[in-house]
């Protein structure tokens, strides 16, 4: 399918005539009409309407390359679809108020948000299933079994067999089943790429699982179906076009299924445990082929990890109106609390991290949308880590500015804080994906810049290619600009276009930096890795921020100027992030503090505690 630019008359408004993206999809706009009839049910929903494949946005800026097409914010749906959607969430708002605040997400219509059409689904995109999702993100447990119920009901549409949609998709649509992932385990495996086996009797067509999975969840809801990842080969054995993983839709039920719950914390929390012992499934269980593991449990990860950011963000939000809401009929010995300037700048900046992940969501969710099988893995994953690093992080701020009194019973900070810190405790770490972000980044760049990167790490046979970098007029103090992006923002938007490209140009000399110094051992420098991965999640943060403030302004939306003091903001102070992570990287373990950590550790595990002497201790 190709995709169709909408083409604007020269006599529009000048407003319009700014921001020419573009909405990401062919128009299905009917004629002198913004609304849909109320005679239109589901079933005549036109399918989203995608666009060819593109180059994937963030791994290419590891390149030193933006595909400048992306930096206009997209307007994901049209005007048919955009009113359909706000039908859809009146009618759930509806049916929300109706329900008591104790009734499961079941009995509400949100378990069929993603299902197909014919099986009694609404066949919601990535962008209208945020949209929606934000209703009841305040309610986090009910949003979590939501938001992994629809992910896995969407992978089943697409990648299930014809027997299983057939076995399950109508009532997960009804919500009379609820899905679950178990995905992580405890331990690892040496031989094999998870700890749990999947073996396949050739003669009876049933695969055969065997391993101990675990998953988190703070509410009493019992899976009655479950995504289970599991290995199908041995390390040694595979070839090189094997896949070592498959998915499989497991019966919580079946023969060999036992689910073990233990308390994790006190925060209500509690890790779910399901041991597998040679339970049986038939072929028709797969989802995806044998082949296709990886693929299917890539793309469940990238829609769980963008739309579970949509509950963090509102938790945000609930924390920033409370903290504004206090300092409003506070005062202090200098005057009204809101007149301070060091509160000032807390909430601003506050407002402005809140800003950038909401502009994340969207923009991450309207590329899985709006492009054919479009790569969003490393854009998925940023969306997730900065909107949990900032919850934790803000969530913490009225203590910061109130001290004892944010504890008030009288106060929700504490219960705030409380529920950041329980959707802070996810199954992965955040350690974990920003590896999977810097060496995903480092993969690409790496394929691309190969003969460059040699050529760095062998500088004796390549004197002239030496000598052509030494006279590079580049560096990552003083970044030469190469795209001039200003032309893709509006012009209030030209100190947030200039820091952008500076930063992107020192991700791309930061890239060859690490490749050349460390090659392929660099999979071990983590501390490296990890200020790459900060980078590139500030970058696609500035990115987001500054192209949706442009659309703020260029269409006239209300706030707009103040758009624009956001998205400057941000940009300037994380650009000036980026510039210190770049120099750090620049200057390598020896020149930093690395290799000091390391020797202090590695005393610590010889010593196995704390190991300097009392401050007060003689010699003598």
């Amino acid at each position: 399918m190709l995709l169709r630019k909408a083409c604007r008359p020269w006599g529009q408004s000048l407003a319009r005539s700014c921001f020419a993206r573009h909405s990401t999809v062919a128009s299905h706009e009917p004629a002198g009409s913004d609304t849909v009839s109320s005679a239109v049910s589901d079933l005549s929903k036109p399918p989203h309407v995608q666009g060819p494949q593109r180059k994937p946005f963030m791994k290419s800026m590891f390149l030193g390359t933006v595909d400048t097409e992306l930096l206009t914010f997209p307007e994901s749906l049209n005007r048919e679809e955009q009113a359909r959607l706000i039908k859809h969430k009146e009618e759930l708002e509806r049916a929300l108020q109706a329900k008591d605040t104790s009734s499961s997400a079941n009995s509400t219509g949100l378990l069929g948000l993603q299902g197909p059409l014919e099986y009694g689904g609404k066949q919601f995109t990535e962008t209208e299933l945020a949209y929606v999702q934000e209703l009841v993100a305040d309610d986090r447990t009910r949003a979590m079994v939501s938001l992994e119920h629809n992910a896995i009901v969407k992978l089943l549409a697409r990648h299930g067999t014809a027997e299983a949609k057939d076995q399950y998709l109508a009532k997960l649509c009804a919500g009379e089943l609820v899905a679950a992932s178990a995905l992580y385990e405890l331990t690892s495996s040496r031989d094999t790429m998870f700890s749990t086996v999947a073996t396949l009797d050739f003669t009876a067509g049933r695969w055969a699982l065997s391993g101990t999975k675990v998953f988190l969840r703070s509410d009493a809801t019992d899976p009655d179906v479950l995504l289970v990842i599991a290995s199908t080969k041995r390390m040694e054995k595979l070839n090189k076009g094997d896949g070592t993983v498959a998915a499989f839709l497991v019966d919580a039920k079946a023969p060999g299924v036992k689910i073990a719950e233990s308390a994790l914390g006190t925060g209500g929390l509690a890790r779910v445990t399901v041991h597998l012992n040679r339970v049986e499934v038939p072929e028709s269980a797969l989802v995806g082929t044998e082949h296709e593991g990886g693929a299917v449990l890539s793309k469940f990860l990238s829609a769980m990890r963008v739309q579970s950011s949509v509950v963090r963000v509102a938790l945000l939000k609930k924390v920033l109106n409370s903290l504004t809401e206090f300092c409003i009929h506070s005062k202090t010995s200098a005057g009204d609390m809101m007149d301070l300037e060091l509160v000032r700048e807390q909430l601003a900046r506050m407002a402005s991290v809140i800003y950038a992940a909401e502009s994340l969501i969207y923009t991450s969710a309207s590329l899985m949308d709006d492009f054919e099988n479009q790569d969003v893995e490393m854009e998925a994953a940023i969306t997730k880590v900065f909107s949990t690093d900032s919850l934790l992080q803000l969530s913490m701020l009225p203590l910061q500015l109130l001290g004892p009194q944010a504890l008030s019973g009288e106060r929700p900070f504490e219960t705030l804080f409380n529920d950041a810190f329980k959707l802070f405790v996810g199954d992965e770490s955040i350690d974990s994906v920003n590896l999977f972000i810097a060496l995903t980044g480092l993969q690409y760049a790496g394929m691309h810049t190969y003969e460059t990167i040699k050529k760095d790490r062998n500088p004796a046979m390549n004197p002239s290619h030496v000598l052509s970098r030494l006279f590079e007029k580049t560096s990552i103090e003083s970044p030469k600009k190469f795209a001039n992006l200003e032309q893709y923002f509006h012009p209030s938007l030209e100190p947030a276009a200039h820091w952008l490209e500076l930063s992107i140009v020192r991700l791309r000399l930061a890239t060859e930096c690490v490749l050349s110094r460390h090659g392929v051992e660099v999979i071990e420098r983590h501390l490296e890795l990890g200020r790459l991965a900060k980078i590139a999640t500030l970058i696609y943060a500035m990115a987001a921020s500054a192209s949706r403030a442009s659309r703020s302004y260029c269409i006239g939306l209300r706030h707009a100027a103040q758009d624009v003091h956001l998205a400057n903001m941000f940009c300037r102070e994380s650009s000036e992030k980026v510039r210190q992570l770049a120099i750090e990287l620049e200057k390598g373990p020896y020149m930093t503090s690395d290799d000091d950590y390391n020797v202090v550790a590695r005393n610590l595990f010889r010593e196995k505690r704390y190991y300097f002497e009392h401050p007060l201790t003689r010699n003598f």
